[in-house]
């Protein structure tokens, strides 16, 4: 069901907004990991005890500082941006523009063009996360081999990321392919998606504020319950349900909608 003269022309009209994201997600992960010191984050937490702060510090070691700072903000924000642009121009974006009308005008199905395009974004974040873990992982070796590290949670803190940024992709996905302007797509798209990582950002801050982890579907990448060893299993499984419900709901509803053609 896959089109591979399709899947060759998204790859070409999206490489370089993939490319970018990509090159600047790897450089901050590797700067990051590259400039840690144990001793400077602890006394940085010293200073900020006692404050809003504090909570956002998280544990004095190298996985738990990036787990409170790369995989809860930068590692989040970055990839967002990238699947909110990507999936609006995929599917809305064309039927906006009016595209869409020549790909329908062949003897491609719509069945055919809306798993391409899903093929090509889900693909685009596997490639992404796998080079960063990569790099993540030579950077350690050469910057950090003197560190106790469990290469297993440095690992599984990527594979959660990427399974969260697979769910936050099929909300983008679905209100593209549910959407035939694109101002709607990314008032949706975008905006639930802000909304669900600044309920997560706020919650970190502040313990009072836990309640918002309720509201956001970031809160089952918990970073903590992997680096502690707790179960976590299973709020990956949910992650990776949301995402291949809402992909699913995106092929029906794009096979049975009225188009603007």
């Amino acid at each position: 069901m896959i089109n591979g003269t399709i899947f060759k022309q998204t790859l070409h009209a999206n490489v370089k907004l993939w490319l970018m994201f990509t090159i600047v997600l790897t450089i901050l992960q590797v700067v990051m990991i590259a400039v840690f010191d144990a001793s400077t984050l602890t006394d940085v937490s010293h200073l900020v005890e006692g404050t809003a702060l504090a909570g956002m510090l998280g544990k004095t070691t190298l996985l738990g500082m990036l787990a409170s700072t790369f995989y809860s903000i930068h590692g989040v924000i970055f990839p967002i941006i990238f699947i909110i642009m990507t999936a609006n121009s995929l599917i809305a974006s064309q039927v906006d523009r009016g595209s869409m009308v020549y790909l329908l005008s062949t003897p491609t199905k719509r069945s055919t063009i809306i798993v391409t395009q899903a093929f090509y974004l889900i693909v685009a974040l596997v490639i992404m996360f796998f080079m960063e873990t990569i790099a993540g992982l030579v950077t350690i070796q050469v910057f950090q081999s003197d560190t106790d590290i469990v290469v297993a949670d440095f690992v599984m803190l990527n594979v959660g990321l990427l399974l969260l940024m697979f769910a936050i992709s099929g909300i983008s996905f679905f209100f593209s392919s549910y959407c035939n302007l694109t101002k709607n797509s990314l008032a949706f798209g975008a905006g639930i998606q802000i909304a669900f990582f600044l309920c997560q950002l706020l919650s970190s801050v502040d313990e009072s504020l836990n309640v918002l982890n309720y509201l956001t579907i970031n809160a089952l990448f918990d970073t903590t319950a992997i680096l502690d060893g707790e179960h976590y299993w299973w709020k990956l499984i949910i992650l990776f349900g949301i995402g291949l419900v809402l992909y699913i709901a995106s092929l029906e509803v794009f096979k049975r909608k009225d188009l603007p053609l």
